[in-house]
């Protein structure tokens, strides 16, 4: 499924920035962390929200909220 990660509004729980892209089945929960490797800066963050999106031609994708930790 592909799946968007975006930076969260601490506050209001808006997305902000797109941290990453990518296909993926494992099932996200909310409290789950993610470490991003990146070279120059690693970055760690806590998911909070996950919206399942349904296109009238049958795809799923998937939009996750992360706050940086």
């Amino acid at each position: 499924m592909q799946t968007q990660l975006y930076e969260s509004d601490p506050f209001t729980a808006r997305r902000q920035g797109l941290l990453a892209t990518f296909e993926s089945d494992y099932r996200f929960e909310k409290g789950d962390e993610i470490y991003i490797d990146r070279a120059r800066q690693p970055l760690k963050v806590r998911i909070i929200d996950i919206r399942v999106h349904l296109t009238d031609g049958g795809r799923l994708t998937r939009e996750m909220l992360a706050l940086k930790l």
